[in-house]
């Protein structure tokens, strides 16, 4: 019975709503938008920090954006498969050059300070700014 409520759990969990949103650039930020670049659309648990070491729960990868870009995350963009998705989450966008999540030279954007999303939480709007 607990194999199949353990099972039960992870079912639910892999076909949780996914986040979506839209991810805008600041005029400030724009000319540091070039073509070839890469953004990464990452949620973290609520109470993370973006550069705070740490992992987020999901991450999505678009290379050449052309901006506004619409996104959506969920279970299926875990860093860990299996990992639940279910929240409460920040979610976090950076703009690299240069391709690496871990560059932190290029704009960047959060949801609203102190808003926790949950799965199927939609219209999101991030706005990359120049640091």
């Amino acid at each position: 019975m607990k194999t199949m409520l353990v099972s039960l759990f992870f079912t639910l969990v892999s076909i949780a709503n996914p986040i979506s949103g839209l991810i805008s650039v600041d005029k400030g930020a724009a000319k540091e938008i070039k073509s070839g670049g890469t953004l990464f659309i990452f949620a973290k648990n609520a109470g993370g920090k973006a550069g705070d070491g740490q992992m987020p729960v999901a991450v999505q990868r678009i290379a050449d954006p052309k901006f506004p870009v619409k996104f959506e995350l969920g279970p299926e963009n875990a860093m860990v498969q299996g990992t639940p998705f279910i929240g409460p989450f920040t979610v976090y966008a950076r703009y690299s050059q240069v391709g690496n999540a871990t560059d932190k030279s290029g704009p960047e954007g959060a949801t609203a300070d102190g808003k926790k999303i949950k799965p199927g939480d939609k219209d999101l709007k991030i706005e990359l700014k120049k640091k």
